[in-house]
């Protein structure tokens, strides 16, 4: 994601230098600071492990139950997702009238649940619960704080199917980091913002970057309107208002792009990777505004092939641009079509703006998307990275030399005001982790040198793309690369308040 913050920052630098009625559940009343939160903290070494696979045979009911997790003990979000649970596959099917309005849904999700635990527990903010089966039998139900809490049968495998019946009315509220989350809803257009915690607020679901799924969007709308979601198009609803898109790259709830109105689905034919694969490209644009668009969808190629020279080939099957009204200076990464705008881009050319804006989201389905974080904690492996990346862009177009600019941000972090490594939630898309957290990055490939550093890059989305990972787990790759200790470095560049005042 690029808000608006962290724009501002950088254009200013760079210019100056159980029941048949519903259940209504409720946003949370937990407080999002608190470290005593109820949660199990989440592995930082390694994606969540599983059990063995069930036998063939239905496995007895445990002799011992317990409450399930509610939480992972995320450092800045403890009551998202559950340690108990591992969503292998959403399939989500909405109702979306043309009008503003509540949308009506169901949620069908193939889920692994521990097997010590009788309730199934979901983030779910907001939602209006009709009615949930289990494995094709109803079940009971209840709405606890932001969590959506299902009775298991007794007796049950560790994968089970659950189907839920919801509704929901769109708020467009704010996350508590401040930024715009949830389903966005206004004159026949709509559109959702999810990161960090906004898929709870119209979705039953696992709401932690550490859970990668695939997923299915059928979604009927009026005939006429267009409807969009991450992944291939299987079926148009010019005639009808039936789409449906299907996603099987693993992929986070937050990364989920939804789009409903009057648009229009822009073939962009493909672009060459250096895995020899052709990426299709598939954008959109408002009804009848293609053209505007016209420079942004011609340099894909170049920026692609640029940052595959760097970080090694695209590492996800398709790519495209989608341009929405009613969303400006932000810019989010949905995964396999970036989501901006567009308004930002309405001039029809290309400056540094618009440049650094799409450079940054393409950067991102290498890291934030192919490799997600294991915790919010980590999330300057998405954001500072990926600026790094954009400050590269910007200095092969033309636009930003690195070494002035890194220059200019390494003496602006000396004011202190937090590390890059331990975001709190007021800073968590702060200027420490983009221009700020770009200043570690670039101070990362002085010390590794260019050889090692962008092979550091590349390996480490080869080796983990479709899962998410922790900053640990960066961190060993990188003294494996290196062939030393870096913990000095780390302590220095990552998890200090005050940088060094010059790079290594």
């Amino acid at each position: 994601m690029r808000g608006p913050a962290a724009i501002a920052v950088g254009v200013a630098v760079f210019t100056a230098c159980a029941g048949s009625s519903p259940t209504t559940i409720e946003p949370s009343t937990i407080d999002p600071n608190d470290s005593a939160a109820p949660g199990v903290a989440v592995s930082t070494a390694a994606p969540r492990a599983t059990e063995p696979p069930p036998s063939s045979e239905q496995a007895p009911p445990p002799t011992d139950v317990r409450p399930p997790s509610l939480g992972l003990g995320d450092g800045l979000f403890p009551d998202l997702g559950s340690a108990d649970v591992d969503v292998v596959s959403y399939d989500v099917r909405l109702t979306v009238p043309n009008e503003v309005g509540a949308i009506s849904a169901t949620l069908v999700a193939d889920i692994e649940v521990t097997r010590d635990v009788a309730v199934l527990p979901l983030d779910a903010v907001g939602l209006d619960v009709a009615t949930v089966t289990v494995d094709d039998a109803p079940t009971t139900f209840e709405a606890v704080d932001s969590e959506l809490l299902i009775d298991l049968p007794a007796e049950r495998e560790r994968s089970v199917v659950a189907v839920i019946d919801y509704s929901f009315t769109p708020d467009g509220g704010r996350s508590v980091v401040g930024l715009p989350i949830g389903w966005r809803q206004s004159d026949g257009r709509s559109y959702v913002l999810n990161e960090p915690d906004g898929a709870r607020t119209w979705l039953p679901a696992n709401d932690h970057p550490s859970d990668k799924a695939t997923w299915r969007f059928d979604i009927t709308v009026p005939p006429g309107v267009v409807a969009v979601a991450n992944g291939e198009l299987r079926r148009r609803g010019d005639d009808d208002g039936s789409w449906s898109w299907v996603q099987d790259e693993p992929m986070s709830t937050y990364l989920v792009q939804l789009i409903v109105g009057d648009y229009e689905i822009v073939d962009g034919g493909s672009v060459p990777s250096g895995s020899g694969r052709m990426i299709p490209l598939t954008h959109v644009t408002p009804s009848g505004e293609r053209d505007t668009f016209a420079a942004a969808f011609a340099g894909i190629g170049a920026r692609m092939a640029f940052f595959e020279e760097r970080f090694g080939p695209y590492p996800l099957q398709r790519y495209g641009l989608a341009f929405v009204d009613d969303l400006s200076n932000l810019a989010m990464e949905t995964q396999g079509r970036s989501l901006f705008g567009a308004s930002d881009f309405t001039g029809g050319t290309l400056g540094y703006f618009q440049e650094l804006l799409l450079a940054h989201e393409l950067a991102h389905q290498w890291f934030g998307n192919a490799v997600s974080p294991a915790a919010w904690t980590d999330i300057w492996l998405n954001e500072s990275v990926t600026t790094y990346a954009q400050w590269l862009w910007l200095d092969h177009a033309g636009l930003q030399p690195l070494d002035g600019y890194a220059d200019a941000m390494l003496r602006q972090r000396q004011s202190g005001g937090g590390s890059t490594g331990e975001p709190s939630l007021a800073d968590m898309f702060g200027f420490n982790r983009y221009d700020g957290g770009a200043v570690v990055v670039h101070a990362l490939r002085a010390t590794l040198g260019d050889d090692a550093f962008f092979d550091l890059m590349e390996r480490w989305v080869a080796d983990h793309v479709g899962t998410s990972q922790s900053t640990d787990t960066f961190i060993a790759l990188a003294e494996q690369v290196h062939g030393d200790d870096l913990g000095g470095f780390f302590d220095a560049w990552l998890y200090a308040d005050t940088l060094p005042d010059s790079y290594p």
